[in-house]
């Protein structure tokens, strides 16, 4: 099967570690598929790699010149790029399974519009206070959509699948209103997204980190907090 009518976002910063071995991975198990990184401005090697990867399938995205920084709009400013009928968000650090691509793929071709990588099993030792965190922010995120009546799933995941023409018309019509600095852009969609639309999801084992540091700080959970009354 090809894939060149999919285009996989990976937002990066700091990724050096693990960007090069992510692309040849994706390269090798969709054949043509279309890869976009956008670089939030990584102070390590995470760019160059990537430019010695670069072909007609795999494109960078440098902001570091941009006057906003974050994971949000550096996702938003990907999907504008994207030129194929859908796009699938993925991180650089392979806690998100790159094989669950496919799945998620399959779903968005039978007609759903947004499709959302669930975690059903978080590997490794979160703590207690990131998973108090985690599930307040859960039951939080739930309630603001609770109109909604989508099923119930991963509104924090940054693993999601989506039909790119109908997510570029909510940016134009809400960009406003989307958390830019913010990291959890699929809320952000979510948010805006017609009740009558299709939403599906892709169960997934959420994976330790490779490779590289964790970016999880106080800000992610400010700036979400912070998108519930936007």
């Amino acid at each position: 099967m090809r894939y060149n009518d999919v285009t996989v976002i990976i937002p990066t910063f700091n990724e050096e570690k693990n960007i090069g071995v992510l692309i040849k991975k994706l390269s090798k198990l969709f054949s043509n598929i279309k890869i976009i990184v956008s670089d939030d401005g990584s102070k390590d090697r995470t760019q160059e790699v990537v430019v010695e990867c670069t072909n007609e399938n795999v494109t960078l995205l440098d902001r570091s010149k941009k006057p906003v920084k974050g994971l949000t709009v550096s996702v938003m400013d990907a999907i504008v790029k994207c030129k194929t009928e859908f796009f699938v968000v993925i991180d650089a650090d392979f806690q998100h399974p790159p094989n669950k691509i496919k799945e998620i793929i399959d779903k968005l071709r039978e007609d759903n519009d947004l499709v959302i990588g669930n975690r059903i099993k978080i590997h490794g030792d979160w703590g207690v206070h990131r998973l108090i965190i985690s599930e307040t922010a859960y039951f939080l995120g739930n309630l603001r959509l609770l109109k909604k009546k989508f099923p119930k799933s991963d509104l924090m995941s940054g693993f999601f699948g989506a039909k790119t023409k109908l997510v570029n018309e909510i940016m134009m019509k809400n960009h406003k209103k989307f958390e830019l600095k913010g990291y959890k852009i699929l809320f952000d969609i979510m948010k805006y997204l017609s009740q009558d639309s299709k939403v599906n999801k892709v169960d997934y084992e959420f994976g330790l980190r490779t490779r590289g540091e964790s970016k999880l700080d106080w800000k992610i959970m400010y700036y979400y907090f912070r998108s519930l009354f936007k």
